[in-house]
């Protein structure tokens, strides 16, 4: 059997892994592009509004929709909250594309 000499990957996406990628690139002498996707993150099921300063508004985060949803005005808050209950996420579904890697 065969194994490799680099370490092997942890159980779960931490700064270790990204380390060993880059070591496993390296030792490749690769320089194309590189993706990393995960879509195993279970949530509690639930629907969050946080600040965003960047916008300068609430957004209500949590939904199957693909973007938070931009809350304008406080008094829909509960119309929204209402809308969405049924769609809340169970699963986070996220994907790290970088175009080329330079080591």
């Amino acid at each position: 059997m065969v194994r490799s000499r680099e370490p092997s990957f942890p159980v779960f996406i931490s700064e270790r892994c990204f380390v060993n990628t880059q070591s496993y690139i390296i030792a490749l002498n690769y320089t194309g592009p590189v993706a990393l996707a995960c879509d195993d993150t279970k949530l509690h099921p639930s629907l969050q509004v946080y600040w965003d300063a960047s916008i300068s508004s609430h957004l209500l985060v949590g939904t199957t929709v693909h973007e938070p949803i931009v809350v304008v005005d406080p008094t829909v808050l509960g119309e929204l909250l209402e809308k969405h209950k049924d769609n809340m996420a169970t699963k986070v579904f996220t994907m790290f594309y970088i175009d080329s890697i330079h080591c």
